[in-house]
């Protein structure tokens, strides 16, 4: 699944808030997150992905194992809210 947001924040608070947006879903799904330059990656138990974040945009990757993929549509809303939560 991805996502993108635009943003007119800067980079720098976009990253403060991309952390946010993280440590909901790391306490929702289980998931433990690394920052590496501008790229928050995300794993866990059957899923994995990556947040990138840039001056204007966030573009979000997640790939889920299958047993998640049955759980899609419900994470898919967890993730655009917390983007809309802290983004916005």
């Amino acid at each position: 699944m991805r996502f993108h947001r635009e943003h007119a924040l800067g980079k720098d608070e976009a990253r403060t808030r991309v952390s946010g947006i993280a440590d909901e879903l790391c306490r929702t799904y289980g998931l433990s997150a690394a920052w590496s330059g501008d790229e928050l990656k995300l794993s866990g138990s059957g899923v994995h992905g990556h947040i990138a974040v840039a001056e204007q945009s966030v573009d979000v990757h997640v790939k889920l194992g299958f047993a998640l993929s049955m759980m899609s549509s419900v994470i898919r809303t967890s993730i655009d809210d917390a983007l809309d939560k802290y983004l916005l």
